[in-house]
């Protein structure tokens, strides 16, 4: 007998019921997804705020360093000029010793005389510099300082006649239209180079020969420099630099910034006879004296210190969060803008005292 086996496919019915069904599978639910975006957007917001404090805190270095480093190297070219002034060159005279470039002129230009150290009051107008807004001019209400000196001296040798002298050597390069001091121990005078040939001097005005047979026996180039605190045209940075006017070689006066973020300064003095920590403001009634500009001139040539104290602001801005309610950080920080400000103070002794 034969027998046949027949294999019977499964049916549609078997297939389907061997498949994994849909409601079986694993994944996330809403509430987890929503978990999840919301635990990754509080890391977010922690990483970003973490970047933004770092960024903060560099701007806040950045703009406490820029501050204090421009007001040192203001200070240390400042007190260069301070320690210098009244040299003639044949050592510190009195400024009634040393006669102005043209001894008839009733109101020479403010390099014109020797007036070696000389304060001006923040609505006293120096002659080096205009107030105004313009880019160089000096913001109204700041003091400035009136500083001369020589450098690069020459002796003579002889007087060819009272316009002429011939040096033994001219090796400080004296060219034409400079200011030089023609000086002794007892006098000196201010002169302008009109020609130079060789080693020979011709000099305007006439120098005045104090002993023929001891005449005055050196040339000296004349340095007259005023520190102001000017505008810079920069709103952006604040707007105020440290400014510097001085006599350039042709004889022109050059208004240069020196460094931005220095926005005010102020001077005091002292008196050689004073108590050592007494120094007095620019306007003191010991300073000056109206009726009498001899009088005034030597009260000056009694100061022998200074007391100089610069105020120095970032160049960025918004530094600093507010506490202006609180009003703790008015010294410390700009109020209107935010940036860090440092107020500083050293003592500077003139060398050349009397």
């Amino acid at each position: 007998m034969n027998t046949s086996i027949t294999a019977v496919a499964p049916s549609s019915r078997s297939r389907m019921a061997a498949q994994p069904h849909p409601a079986h599978m694993q994944g996330f639910s809403l509430v987890e997804v929503m978990v999840a975006l919301t635990i990754g957007l509080i890391l977010t917001l922690g990483m970003v705020g973490l970047m933004g404090g770092n960024a903060q805190n560099l701007r806040l270095t950045e703009s406490l360093s820029e501050s204090q480093e421009n007001a040192r190297m203001a200070f240390e070219l400042i007190a260069r000029d301070v320690r210098q002034a009244r040299d003639t060159s044949c050592g510190p005279l009195d400024s009634s010793s040393v006669r102005k470039l043209d001894p008839a002129d009733a109101n020479p230009d403010w390099w014109e005389e020797w007036w070696p150290l000389r304060g001006f009051a923040g609505d006293e107008d120096s002659n080096a510099a205009d107030f105004g807004t313009a880019r160089g001019e000096r913001v109204d209400g700041t003091e400035a300082l009136q500083l001369q000196e020589t450098e690069a001296i020459a002796l003579i040798s002889k007087f060819n006649s009272a316009t002429s002298v011939l040096l033994t050597s001219n090796s400080p390069s004296f060219t034409a239209n400079e200011a030089v001091i023609v000086c002794d121990l007892d006098n000196a005078s201010l002169h302008t180079i009109a020609a130079v040939a060789g080693s020979t001097l011709t000099l305007a005005p006439a120098v005045s020969i104090t002993d023929p047979d001891n005449p005055q026996f050196q040339v000296a180039r004349y340095l007259a420099t005023t520190w102001y605190i000017g505008s810079n045209g920069r709103a952006d940075e604040g707007g105020r630099s440290l400014y510097r006017a001085r006599l350039a070689p042709d004889g022109t006066i050059v208004r240069e910034e020196i460094l931005p973020g220095i926005v005010d300064m102020q001077v005091r003095y002292h008196n050689r006879s004073d108590a050592i920590d007494n120094f007095m403001d620019v306007d003191d009634a010991r300073l000056n004296d109206p009726g009498n500009l001899t009088r005034t001139k030597n009260n000056w040539d009694q100061i022998n210190a200074i007391e100089l104290t610069l105020v120095s602001e970032s160049t960025q801005k918004n530094v600093a969060t507010s506490d202006a309610a609180a009003n703790n950080d008015k010294g410390l920080v700009s109020q209107q803008d935010r940036r860090l400000r440092r107020t500083l103070t050293h003592i500077i002794a003139l060398r050349n005292t009397h």
